[in-house]
């Protein structure tokens, strides 16, 4: 200990656990080679021979460490796989169900409107025959005229629209 407050420093040249630079080694893999190392300069061939055969189990775990890390990246390229295709299946599904319920909603507007196309008729045979004469009647037929507004509004709404084919042939479209 000196006055200036320095401290003293050992040496460490010796000591297994530092490389020849004085640093610390960052991995036991790291001070088995260097202790491997140490063994060939000083000819310790039984240590040699242990330090080789830790050596190569390491480097056969390494093999099948690899060798499951290919297995688990192939594993995983077929559950992206799954995954992409069930989401397909989804997307499909989806677009599936709401072509059908359009179909549904389309079939069965249109057997309303050709359920109500007689009445229709019947209106318009009634219209024709109403011959207003008195102020009663009048009422009548301006109620009658706005509830016959009312259901052509309903009917375009749908749309429906007058075809006309007095005159014209058969089109079943």
């Amino acid at each position: 200990d000196s006055s200036d407050g320095a401290v003293a420093v050992e040496d460490s040249t010796g000591d297994d656990e530092f490389t020849d630079a004085g640093e610390i080694p960052s991995s036991p893999l790291l001070v088995l080679l260097q202790s491997y190392k140490e063994a060939l300069v000083n000819n310790d061939e039984v240590k040699v021979a242990e330090l080789e055969s830790s050596l190569k189990s390491i480097d056969d775990e390494i093999a099948g460490l690899e060798g499951k890390i290919a297995s688990l990246s192939e594993e995983l390229s077929i559950e992206k796989d799954r995954k992409l295709r069930i989401g397909a299946d989804f997307d499909n599904y989806r677009k599936r169900t709401d072509r059908d319920r359009l179909s549904l909603v389309t079939n069965a507007q249109g057997e309303v409107v050709e359920s109500l196309l007689p009445v229709l008729d019947n209106f318009e045979r009634a219209k024709a025959q109403i011959k207003v004469e008195t102020e009663g009647e009048e009422k009548i037929n301006n109620s009658y005229q706005s509830i016959y507004k009312q259901f052509i509004e309903i009917l375009n709404s749908l749309g429906v629209e007058p075809v006309e084919t007095v005159g014209n042939p058969f089109d079943p479209m």
